[in-house]
């Protein structure tokens, strides 16, 4: 007991200690313009197209990590970056910035995910200077010459065709690109990710490959084990030492080394002292949901009695990782036991062998082409699975359901058969209560989405009666600075197949899983008020992930490119319905106030909805202008809302001081990106909300802004940041 007490007053130690360091480093302060020398690796960067570059690495002044960006000038300038192959010190004045916190609720919160890494900033580089990194310490040489080799192989490997190069990056080297999951979406819905992640299954395929040479050769066993030791090392080193690999590793000495002296521990003591020692090197580990499952699963595999068949065993597996994924992504695919039971061997026995092969063969004519088929066949099946039937969406359960969800399952490995009846009957009857308060909330909202310089905004009533997406928000292009990269770009199919998700704007980490969150798989409307791309350039993410029953449009706009191009081709069972003031849709809790006759769907042809939000009259008009607003008064001359969600981002266009003279509206809502190019919003508009005492919200400053009510007497506003957003990240 002492001993444990002693341990853990140690751990607590540390960890509070690590987590002021940590703290100190968050809170250093924003700093423009000085001089910054970064000390960076070649596998820890990457170019894109247009000659950015982007990484992780240590400022030399303080020694911590962040991520640098920086535009290269030249293609001279990028060759003699390309040819660095050592640690390079990048010198440059720039601006070092606390990385931004995730602005919309349900948001991926890249900030927390960036600590887990211990980075807290970044740096944007302006004019910099390469020079090479020369150390006498023999441990960092020996380090810079496994990041060498790292980036190499992982060169390598992309001489590859897809799939099969980006999975020789992640089976073999631990590198994901991010092509991987673009490309098929359906490996994390259908809980796959575990095999694309450095684990004991890579470890154990390491050890039994080199113990099978060494009995091929001829080796003594002492050695043969010294070897499998030093491999594992060299192993962990070579794949730029992932955190969820520690585990792996060091379970693997544990066993090498009990195997050498001849000593046997218990699959729990191997299992605690991999958690110790990867909590020393990662404090926080436990805080990503790879983590989480590495040792929550291997626990239970060290646990699971062992007359249990696979298929129980798979069961048990799945509903003890069921709260941490939909903890994470709100939705789970009924498939993914079974996906899981079936592709674990066919990755052991068939894709990662074909791998090994395409990747130290590829120099054999015609050996990549068909490893390259076999790997897609893999890829296809796994995607047709997962566009069965069978994804549910769950919503954010809340935290005392989660903790009956992940500890219940515990509880069952020594139960007896009674006390595993009523284990199980707990178990679901915490995910009928969870599922129905996310499902029917008694509250409705009106929502509008900080998606930078575009728009999208929620409408759904209480017990979600009816939901409707007002506009999708959209990425805007723009010519972009620095030049093409012949080599960056020569491998045709790799471009092609991450060319969607180029295109897309935030509707799928901002919109998406919000909607699923709160239990959302189909929308009553979705509403596009005109043709530009800020407003519908999203339509197709909100199409295909969602069932949508109608979508209104502008009359007269189904005839342009912007229709036929970005929405028909993904409409499916949605109805479409082009409409003015005259139309008003079934299920559509607002009324349509414009336009009035046919147009084209420009700006002067938006959409406006208005009607009652819980206790407030709502007006929004997508980028309708004043003279629109003006006519819409003339013809509704009773209508008087309370809140109005002002046109145009606000800019000169809309917001017509006298309509707002007569209105006199209460509250005003902003949806504008932080340092767009427009200038938005217009400082004259601003003084016209002000003129009219207008409590006004604004995403640029506090990111989601949330109307939330629960009957026509009683509603109140939520925003994601109380602290000042304006000057966190650039947008368009």
């Amino acid at each position: 007991m002492f001993v444990v007490l002693a341990l853990s007053l140690a751990f607590l130690l540390y960890f509070l200690v690590d987590q002021k360091t940590l703290d100190r480093q968050a809170n250093l302060p924003e700093e423009k313009g000085r001089l910054y020398t970064i000390l960076a690796y070649p596998d820890e960067r990457t170019i894109n197209t247009d000659g950015r570059v982007a990484g992780i690495g240590r400022l030399k002044s303080s020694g911590d990590r962040v991520y640098y960006y920086y535009q290269v000038k030249t293609p001279e300038d990028l060759a003699r970056l390309r040819s660095s192959a050592g640690p390079t010190l990048i010198t440059g004045r720039g601006d070092l910035t606390p990385i931004m916190p995730a602005t919309n609720f349900y948001q991926f919160d890249f900030k927390e995910f960036a600590k887990t890494k211990r980075i807290t900033h970044q740096v944007r580089l302006q004019e910099v200077d390469l020079r090479s990194n020369h150390t006498a310490s023999w441990f960092d040489r020996m380090n810079a010459q496994f990041h060498h080799w790292h980036a190499a192989l992982s060169d390598y490997a992309k001489a590859l065709p897809n799939p099969v190069g980006n999975y020789a990056l992640a089976l073999l080297l631990g590198s994901k690109d991010k092509t991987l999951y673009d490309d098929n979406p359906k490996i994390q819905e259908l809980g796959l990710i575990h095999l694309f992640s450095l684990s004991g299954f890579h470890v154990a395929f390491l050890l039994a490959v080199v113990r099978r040479i060494g009995r091929l050769i001829g080796l003594y066993q002492e050695i043969t084990l010294a070897i499998m030791a030093l491999c594992l090392i060299s192993f962990y080193w070579l794949t730029a030492c992932p955190p969820i690999l520690v585990r792996a590793v060091i379970a693997g000495e544990s066993r090498v080394l009990a195997q050498a002296f001849n000593h046997r521990f218990s699959s729990i003591q191997i299992w605690s002292w991999s958690l110790l020692l990867t909590l020393i090197v990662h404090p926080q580990i436990l805080l990503t949901l790879g983590g989480q499952l590495s040792f929550f699963l291997t626990l239970a595999l060290a646990l699971l009695p062992e007359d249990w068949s696979t298929w129980q065993k798979g069961l048990f597996l799945s509903v003890l990782t069921f709260p941490l994924i939909v903890a994470q992504q709100y939705t789970w695919n009924i498939w993914q036991s079974f996906a899981n039971l079936i592709a674990i061997p066919v990755f052991s026995l068939v894709i990662l062998p074909v791998v090994l092969v395409a990747f130290f063969g590829q120099v054999v004519p015609g050996l990549a082409t068909v490893a390259n088929w076999l790997v897609t066949m893999f890829d296809q099946s796994v995607y047709w699975l997962g566009n069965l039937p069978g994804q549910i969406v769950i919503g954010a359960l809340p935290w005392p359901i989660l903790l009956v969800l992940g500890f219940a399952p515990w509880f069952l490995l020594g139960a007896e058969k009674a006390g595993r009846r009523w284990g199980v009957g707990t178990w679901l009857l915490a995910l009928i209560i969870g599922f129905f308060l996310v499902h029917f909330p008694r509250t409705g909202e009106f929502t509008t989405f900080d998606i930078g310089q575009g728009d999208a905004a929620l409408l759904r009533e209480p017990y979600n009666k009816t939901i409707t997406l007002i506009d999708t928000g959209g990425k805007v292009s723009f010519q972009k600075s620095g030049f093409s990269d012949q080599e960056a770009t020569k491998n045709k199919p790799y471009e092609k197949q991450s060319w969607p998700k180029n295109q897309e704007g935030q509707a799928r980490s901002v919109i998406v899983p919000y909607l699923h969150a709160h239990g959302i798989s189909r929308i009553n409307t979705l509403s596009l008020s005109h043709q530009d791309q800020d407003h519908l350039g999203d339509a197709r993410v909100i199409l295909t992930t969602f069932q949508v029953d109608q979508v209104l449009l502008p009359a007269g706009m189904t005839n342009q490119p912007a229709f036929l191009k970005k929405i028909q081709p993904y409409l499916g069972k949605a109805k479409v319905v082009s409409v003015t003031d005259r139309v008003q849709p079934a299920n559509l809790p607002l009324r349509v106030l414009h336009p009035f006759q046919p147009g084209i769907g420009e700006n002067e042809d938006s959409i406006a909805l208005g009607g009652r939000v819980g206790p407030l009259v709502l007006f929004t008009a997508g980028d309708l202008d004043q003279a629109g607003e003006k006519k819409v008064l003339a013809r509704y001359p009773n209508f008087r809302p309370d809140l109005v969600k002002f046109g145009h981002h606000l800019s000169k266009t809309a917001t017509n001081p006298a309509v707002m003279a007569e209105w006199q509206p209460t509250y005003g809502l902003i949806s504008a990106g932080r340092k767009n190019r427009y200038g938005h919003p217009n400082q004259e508009v601003l003084e016209v909300a002000a003129k009219q005492k207008m409590i006004v919200y604004d995403t640029r400053r506090q990111g989601m802004l949330r109307y939330v009510y629960e009957n026509y007497k009683k509603g109140h506003f939520q925003v994601k940041s109380t602290n000042d957003l304006t000057n966190s990240k650039t947008t368009n």
